[in-house]
């Protein structure tokens, strides 16, 4: 599809901010959900009935997502919300990430001033709302399709990985289950994220995980050449010890083994950001949560997710680390990861 030229039409964008947030509140508040259990198409009333709220507001909600051109009304006032199932969760539960970002604004508002503050670390309700964004299902075609090349680039039965800036530990307890006869480390520097990790670790029982409240620029000195992998994900755009977790992380990792850096797949240059969908997607998250992190410490030049891709790997290379090329993708392609080794 040709991409259009031009500024867009501002009243749109708007229009479209709106109609998004009334989405998000529809699902958040079980309409949606109701909406794919109830024979459609339906009346308002019928839709209201079978989710035991007011008949109004529903009717107001649908009038919304009709003239947002989401649902369809079709003879006798029944409509028909025509997306699959999939479709409707993912981006139902994306857009309740707005009414998040707006109580977000006062924080975003301190920081920007030159006087202001640096940055600010995360916000609970924002970790989980990214937290739930990935449903165990996601999780595993991720580790299909990006971890498993690179753990086949060091075929081995019992290697010790690295989850460097695990969060919640949700993919870290995934790969225990998926390589019960490995050992597999998730260190965070953030004792609330580690405190959920450690206790989800506790109902799922197993015993090839440890977690360690841990900074990633500062590991243990015993760990020099421990691992076969380490994983960054979603960790460099957020760090304001880049230069530091880059060292530490050169230095744990064992001479044939494999690093592997995942941040969103954005161009670092603005000319090639024109009508993205990944960078729409992700720089507004980071405009209220990635930048203000990556600011957050004494140190740090502030990446984000606009720091982008290209520049990412150039930092990467400059700490010595080679570039591995893993499927068919050309290492010059705009991606989501970034393989390397000693």
């Amino acid at each position: 599809m040709e991409k259009t030229t031009g500024p867009r039409d501002l009243g749109n964008l708007v229009n479209e901010g709106m109609s998004a947030l009334v989405f998000g509140v529809g699902y958040r508040v079980g309409i949606v959900d109701q909406f794919m259990k109830t024979k459609q198409p339906c009346t308002a009333a019928e839709l209201a009935q079978n989710a035991g709220m007011k008949v109004r507001y529903v009717q107001e909600w649908l009038n919304c997502m009709v003239a947002a051109g989401i649902v369809t009304v079709h003879s006798g006032d029944r409509f028909e919300l025509p997306y699959d199932e999939q479709a409707l969760r993912t981006h139902g539960h994306g857009a309740t990430i707005l009414p998040i970002l707006s109580n977000m604004i006062p924080k975003l508002e301190q920081v920007l001033p030159k006087e202001g503050p640096r940055g600010y670390g995360y916000w609970g309700p924002f970790l989980e709302w990214w937290g739930e964004y990935h449903k165990p299902e996601d999780i595993k075609v991720w580790i299909q399709k990006q971890l498993l090349p690179v753990l086949q680039l060091k075929p081995c039965k019992n290697f010790k990985l690295l989850d460097l800036g695990c969060g919640y530990g949700r993919y870290t307890i995934m790969n225990a289950k998926e390589y019960p006869d490995c050992e597999i480390y998730g260190i965070d520097p953030d004792k609330e994220s580690m405190d959920h990790a450690v206790a989800e670790l506790a109902k799922e029982g197993l015993t090839n995980l440890r977690y360690l409240c841990l900074s990633g620029a500062e590991l243990p000195k015993d760990w020099s050449e421990m691992f076969d992998f380490i994983i960054l994900n979603d960790v460099l755009h957020d760090a304001y010890e880049v230069e530091g977790i880059l060292e530490e992380t050169k230095r744990v990792l064992k001479s044939d083994g494999f690093g592997a850096a995942y941040d969103p797949p954005v161009s670092s240059y603005p000319a090639n950001l024109t009508h993205d969908y990944m960078a729409r997607l992700f720089l507004p998250l980071s405009m209220f949560s990635c930048l203000p992190k990556s600011l957050s410490g004494p140190s740090g030049e502030g990446y984000g997710v606009g720091w982008g891709y290209e520049k990412r790997r150039a930092t990467i290379e400059r700490h010595g680390l080679r570039l591995v090329k893993v499927g068919d993708l050309d290492l010059d392609t705009v991606q989501e990861r970034i393989v390397f080794k000693k």
